[in-house]
């Protein structure tokens, strides 16, 4: 992390707690292991990224009010982020996922929708740095996620009608739907693929967020309740880092507190634990691994409506070096 880590208004409109604390503070609670990265181009919270082919994209997010169309990609032999080809449209909370050799996006809010959710799609070429049109899904749906396994791509979570899965076969182009748990429709959950399973952990029901975690295996087309984590949380970042999974920051109980705790759990395990801190209490960041390296990008500060307020351009790394 940068030495202070710049914000766009002059202080959280909302309280801020660190690791370990009830009271509001500033999170400046420095994890060993953490460090800092490369800043984005510009700061945005909501914003996605995905790792491919020994790089990192990041895409989207909202700076103080409009969904950007930022898209830029991270190289690791530069120690730098370059821009690239905008998105079609700015997007926030939208999915986003890599397979076959592309880079998909879709749904979420646009700078050309407001406040209404969006069902189109595009893929991205890499060796062009051209964006183009794909089959849209099946209904608009956005602060969900979308992971790519094998030849499909899995849309997650969000809250919007239907509920369910939405399945997108990459080589017929077609959309499918799949069935799933009412509970499982709640927005900001951290949300990501672990050996062949989607975890779904925490987001937001009623207002308030949850510490409940579900889990789908893709093959047997099966869910199941996992551990719960140790404290509701909505909003966070969750990776798997090829040993166990991560939940980075995110939002309490209330959603007016955004807290800097990480909580971590191997696949298999009974329960979560807390594993430390993040340099800074953040929300609404996108978080991807590359090279062994976890990569907590962007994001906010503020908790709800108020994260692109105080998003961030921070780039903060626990890892390998680079």
């Amino acid at each position: 992390m940068s030495a202070v880590a710049l914000v766009l208004v002059a202080a959280s409109p909302l309280p801020i707690a660190a690791h370990g604390q009830d009271e509001a503070s500033s999170g400046l609670v420095l994890h060993a292991g953490w460090r800092s990265g490369p800043e984005l181009e510009s700061a945005r919270a909501g914003l996605s990224a995905v790792a491919m082919d020994g790089h990192i994209y990041a895409a989207g997010g909202a700076g103080r009010v409009t969904p950007r169309d930022n898209f830029e990609v991270y190289d690791s032999e530069i120690n730098r982020w370059r821009p690239l080809s905008p998105l079609p449209e700015g997007l926030e909370r939208f999915g986003f996922a890599a397979a076959d050799g592309r880079i998909w996006a879709a749904g979420g809010y646009s700078s050309e929708s407001g406040r209404e959710p969006i069902a189109e799609m595009w893929s991205y070429d890499p060796e062009m740095d051209v964006w183009q049109s794909e089959t849209p899904m099946p209904a608009a749906r956005a602060a969900f996620a979308m992971v790519a396994h094998e030849d499909r791509l899995y849309a997650v979570g969000g809250i919007e009608e239907p509920g369910g899965i939405f399945v997108f076969d990459i080589e017929t182009r077609e959309w499918a739907a799949l069935d799933a748990p009412s509970d499982l429709r709640r927005r900001d959950a951290g949300i990501t693929l672990v050996e062949g399973e989607i975890w779904v952990t925490g987001g937001i029901v009623n207002r308030r967020a949850v510490a409940r975690v579900d889990i789908y295996n893709i093959d047997r087309r099966e869910w199941r309740r996992g551990p719960d984590l140790p404290a509701a949380r909505a909003g966070h970042a969750l990776v798997f880092d090829g040993a166990r999974l991560l939940a980075l920051g995110g939002r309490g109980d209330d959603l007016r507190s955004t807290y800097a705790t990480v909580f971590a759990i191997e696949p298999g395990a009974r329960s979560w634990r807390e594993d430390g801190s993040l340099t800074a209490a953040r929300t609404e960041a996108a978080a991807s691994v590359l090279d062994g390296a976890v990569f907590l990008i962007g994001g906010g500060v503020g908790g709800g409506v108020f994260a692109p307020f105080t998003a961030l351009a921070t780039v903060d790394v626990l890892g390998r070096g680079q």
